[in-house]
C-alpha cells in the first residue's frame, strides 16, 4: 500500500500495522491471508474506481459492510469517502469476488455462508425461503434508505467465494 494522504488510507495503514486481534475482529481473517486475497483482486479483476484507493482499502470497506454490518453511510463516513463512491467499491469488490468464485474451485469442506453467518453480519437479516421479494434482490447496507439491492444469488456466490478463500489460505 505505497499511497498515502487521506483518512481513508490512513485507517487501512493502521489496521495492517496495527494489533493482529483488532485485523481479526474486523476482517475475520488473518493478516496474511487478507494481503493474499489482495493480491488476487489486484491481478485479476478489473476495476474503474480511483488509483488513490488502494485494494487493501477497497477490502476494507467491502469487509466494514458484510463483516460488520455497517451501513453504506457509516462506512463512507468511517472511510472518508462519499456514499456513492462508497457503493461503487462495495460493487467493484462484490464483482471480484464472483469473479474470484467463478475461476477457483469451491473445496468440499468449504463452509457455506448460511453456516458461518457470525463472520457475515449482512446475511443474519436474510432467511432462506423468505419471500420478501420473488425476484430475489435483498438491500444491504440500509440506512435511510441509502442502502443498495444487490442480488441475494449473487451476494451468496461472493461470500462463497470469500469463505473459500479465507478456509484456504489461511495461516496454519
Amino acid at each position: 500500500m505505497a499511497i498515502s494522504g487521506s483518512a481513508g488510507t490512513e485507517r487501512a495503514r493502521s489496521l495492517l500495522n496495527g494489533v493482529p486481534d483488532h485485523f481479526n475482529d474486523f476482517c475475520h481473517m488473518d493478516q496474511i491471508t487478507f494481503v493474499q486475497l489482495a493480491d488476487w483482486c489486484m491481478w485479476n479483476a478489473e476495476s474503474n474506481l480511483p488509483r488513490e484507493i488502494s485494494i487493501e482499502e477497497c477490502l476494507f470497506v467491502f469487509l466494514d459492510i458484510v463483516a460488520q454490518g455497517n451501513s453504506f453511510k457509516a462506512a463512507a463516513y468511517g472511510w472518508d469517502h462519499d456514499l456513492k463512491l462508497t457503493q461503487s467499491i462495495f460493487l467493484t469488490i462484490l464483482n471480484a469476488l464472483m469473479l474470484l468464485g467463478e475461476k477457483e474451485a469451491i473445496s468440499d469442506s468449504c463452509p457455506a455462508p448460511s453456516t458461518t453467518k457470525s463472520r457475515w453480519r449482512v446475511l443474519r437479516g436474510f432467511r432462506p425461503g423468505r419471500k420478501n421479494n420473488p425476484d430475489g434482490i435483498v438491500k444491504i447496507g440500509n440506512e435511510d434508505g441509502e442502502g443498495l439491492e444487490v442480488s441475494q444469488e449473487q451476494l451468496n456466490a461472493a461470500l462463497m467465494a470469500l469463505n473459500n478463500f479465507i478456509h484456504e489460505h489461511r495461516d496454519f
